[in-house]
């Protein structure tokens, strides 16, 4: 009966230590992490990008939205990294499809890039083509108001009067 009572108390200890032990949280799909793995990468090169907001963002804070977003929490994320750091190669070939996959988004944004810039390329040109004219120098504007509204003689008329062309009536 004592050593009933010395297993059974032995067997919920480690059960208890075990449990104690468990990490919360499951474990996310590898092709979650992929995607999950590049948003963090690319997050990362922001804050890179602007250095004022490094001292005001708080690493797991800053992730947050990414796993929201994605459906998960940092347990989740916390729990999946020592999951697959367990199977260094499966990790490593998630980490290389994450980068493929921002090296592929990467090149879609610099094809796009080159598109805009050869449209704007095309507008200069075009705008080139155009000759800017300077309205002091215009012979009209020199040459006075007899060019722009003439006076003209109206032969029909046997009194042959002078007529103003007026534009705007």
């Amino acid at each position: 009966m004592r050593l009933r009572a010395v297993h059974i108390l032995l067997l919920l200890t480690v059960l208890a230590s075990l449990a104690g032990c468990g990490r919360r949280g499951r474990v996310i799909p590898q092709k979650k992490m992929i995607r999950i793995y590049s948003e963090m990468f690319v997050a990362d090169q922001w804050l890179r990008d602007h250095p004022d907001a490094q001292y005001a963002a708080d690493t797991t804070l800053f992730y947050d939205p990414i796993f929201k977003r994605n459906g998960y929490s940092f347990a989740d994320y916390d729990r999946s990294v020592h999951f697959y750091l367990d199977r260094p190669e499966k990790y490593m070939r998630m980490l290389n499809r994450a980068a493929d996959r921002i090296r592929k988004e990467g090149a879609k944004v610099e094809l796009e890039a080159n598109r805009e810039r050869e449209r704007m390329e095309e507008i200069r040109h075009l705008l080139g083509l155009h000759q800017w004219m300077d309205f002091e120098e215009d012979s009209l504007r020199w040459a006075g108001p007899q060019t722009l509204w003439p006076e003209y003689v109206d032969t029909r008329d046997p009194g042959w009067k002078l007529l103003k062309y007026q534009p705007f009536k």
